[in-house]
């Protein structure tokens, strides 16, 4: 019989893919193709100026626009979205769908199914328009998940993991824990814990890792334990950054790894490792790149001719047709190397959704360690769990949580994870990490006392850690603490929106912003070290344009999700809301002010209207919290702009 809780995902899920689809339905019949383009939805006049066989059949179209005229970072298209390729109307039959392999710039790298043959010479002649597209893909793997777990039959393995998974089983700890010494020898004692009871599980258990508490540290000595006891691995996450960081750990420790998926920014100690790199340096990669060589010269050499009317159609659909055969048959050869590559691993990297890939046909893996299972929804997490004999779940119910478009189906459940189920009914599954390493004991105050139970600690090499230990830094005697919260109640800087644009914006808060980076800047902080980070993308649009000197040096701007997992030396925190009726919107979510407080190791500065934020009540414990720490300034103290009492060190 099948578990309630999988009745109830099945319709949540299938909920979630039709208000996704209307969501993108909305937004192409909503907006021109101009205010897409504006907001980073679209991109326009895009060619087709490189094509790569890639394994499963596929092919790598890298294509940029014609005449690039705006702002990458606005850009809001990255490696993994699905996207369709068009020329007339993004709903037109003969539109072409692919997903984004890499990002450089403005230059993608889309990897389309072997039908795109037949769009070639179209696209590369340029013209066409990109626009994001509902990720139809990954429903059907949470749809296929979902199912298989739904049909397995109590009494058999199948069965039974699926009743721990969901609460309904006790998990067991009768397994064997750590055997010999520990390859990371300075883990502390919660650490410990957590890696023994991980090894110890015979099916299910849960590390919780609060911000800066070495979660990936853990998860690293638990994957090199099992690799090291005959185990293999499956790593994955909800994001492919927090793969990333994981696998460049266990690079670091040695472990024959493969990443699999086409990560948009891979470190250089990653690169060596992904399928694609390992694929490179195989026999089969070389006679693969030499016979799309001929076929890409073949076509060309087409176009040429037909351009001066030197061949007529049927030598031309010959020659295509000549040119497709190779590709096919470099495809083929591909994918007989990499299947040995995934074969040969000790782990293997992927996303929670990536774990469906082609190339792991019905493997199943000792162990499935997945990072961030607070974020991702329930189906997706099942895609990678289906292949495991054992599971790690590990994340922060405190941070923010999947991304569910339909509220309603979040409220009904989707928005809820396996971790934060299974932490209530199990506790005893569940391990949280206590020591932090990345803030200063001011930073982390509000935090530890507010979001986990006033449990956290820091380190004492981080506790008493500040800007002017930095080399060439000054003292700020108006920014004296680690911690400031400027408040711009009675400014009357008040947020808008446009018509265009549902997203949230306050024009003289950003102004405030800026001038309180440059603060920093005057004290001779790096850009590099700087990141401002706030809920809305409008608001973000406006303070990279106005720190786009700074941002060519290193400084980093972005939203609050999408820096979760981050952190930097100093981080201005912009809250844009400010309004006589106390709406909220994304800040009703608590986690996403927990997100935002968590990234600074040296310094954080929050601007906010605190009368705006006194309606709730946890945002106005975090104003008590300022006022009664000395941290709280008032924005009509001075203009925020550097003044005469920062000398930098010379």
């Amino acid at each position: 019989m099948i578990l309630p809780e999988l009745e109830t995902l099945i319709s949540l899920w299938r909920r979630e893919r039709a208000a996704t689809r209307a969501r993108f339905a909305e937004v192409r019949r909503g907006m021109t193709l101009a205010e897409r383009v504006a907001r980073g939805l679209a991109l326009a006049d895009l060619q087709v100026v490189d094509v790569e066989p890639a394994p499963g059949g596929r092919l790598l179209l890298w294509a940029t626009p014609r005449k690039p005229v705006q702002d990458p970072d606005d850009v809001r298209i990255g490696q993994g979205d699905p996207v369709r390729l068009w020329f007339h109307d993004p709903d037109e039959p003969g539109a072409l769908r692919a997903v984004v392999a890499r990002r450089q710039g403005l230059r993608l790298a889309l990897m389309a199914d072997v039908e795109a043959d037949e769009h070639l010479e179209r696209l590369e002649d340029g013209g066409f328009r990109l626009d994001l597209d509902a990720p139809e893909t990954t429903f059907d793997r949470g749809d296929r998940a979902l199912r298989r777990f739904a049909d397995a039959r109590p009494g058999t393995p199948e069965g039974y993991f699926t009743e721990v998974l969901f609460g309904h089983r006790a998990p067991r700890f009768g397994g064997a824990g750590v055997s010999g010494p520990l390859r990371d020898a300075s883990l502390n004692a919660r650490q410990r814990e957590a890696v023994e009871r991980a090894l110890r599980s015979e099916d299910v258990a849960l590390v919780h890792g609060p911000p800066g508490t070495g979660k990936t540290r853990t998860l690293v000595e638990i994957i090199v334990q099992s690799v090291a006891r005959g185990e293999r691995v499956l790593a994955t996450a909800a994001s492919n950054g927090a793969v990333d960081n994981l696998g460049l750990r266990l690079v670091r420790a040695g472990l024959d790894v493969v990443r699999l998926g086409h990560p948009a920014r891979v470190a250089a100690a990653l690169e060596s490792v992904s399928l694609e790199a390992r694929l490179a340096g195989t026999e089969a990669s070389q006679l693969a790149r030499r016979w799309n060589a001929e076929a890409t010269a073949l076509r060309h050499r087409v176009a040429a001719r037909s351009s001066r009317g030197a061949t007529d159609r049927e030598a031309r659909r010959a020659a295509f047709q000549e040119a497709r055969r190779l590709q096919q048959d470099a495809r083929r050869h591909l994918d007989a190397a990499q299947q040995a590559i995934v074969e040969n691993a000790q782990v293997v990297l992927a996303t929670a959704a990536g774990a469906e890939a082609t190339v792991l046909g019905d493997r199943v893996f000792d162990v499935v360690v997945l990072d961030e299972a607070t974020q991702s929804p329930d189906p997706i997490s099942l895609v990678a769990l289906q292949r495991a004999r054992r599971v790690v779940l590990a994340g922060d119910p405190r941070q923010l949580p999947p991304t569910v478009v339909d509220l309603e189906a979040a409220r009904d459940g989707l928005g809820r994870t396996l971790f934060e189920r299974l932490a209530e009914r199990r506790p005893e599954a569940l391990v949280r990490l206590r020591e932090q390493h990345r803030m200063h004991a001011a930073i982390m105050a509000f935090p530890s006392n507010s979001m986990y139970d006033g449990d956290l600690e820091a380190a004492p090499a981080v506790a008493g850690q500040v800007l002017t230990d930095l080399p060439g830094v000054a003292e700020d005697p108006l920014r004296p603490g680690p911690f400031v919260f400027i408040d711009t109640a009675g400014t009357g800087w008040t947020e808008s929106k446009t018509e265009s644009d549902p997203s949230t914006f306050n024009p003289q808060q950003a102004a405030r912003t800026i001038s309180e980076v440059r603060r920093l800047l005057a004290r001779g902080l790096p850009a590099r070290d700087i990141a401002v980070i706030t809920p809305y993308e409008a608001q973000a649009r406006r303070l990279r344009e106005g720190l786009r000197e700074a941002r060519a040096a290193g400084l980093e701007v972005g939203t609050v999700d999408a820096f979760q997992g981050r952190e930097k030396e100093a981080v201005v925190v912009d809250l844009v809301r400010s309004n006589e009726a106390g709406e909220l919107g994304f800040l009703n979510d608590v986690r996403r002010l927990n997100v935002a407080l968590t990234r600074a190791r040296r310094f954080l500065l929050v601007i906010g209207d605190g009368a705006t934020l006194g309606g709730h009540p946890y945002h106005q414990s975090f104003v008590e919290h300022a006022e009664s720490t000395g941290a709280w300034l008032s924005a009509w103290a001075d203009d925020g702009e550097p003044g005469p009492e920062i000398v930098p060190v010379a």
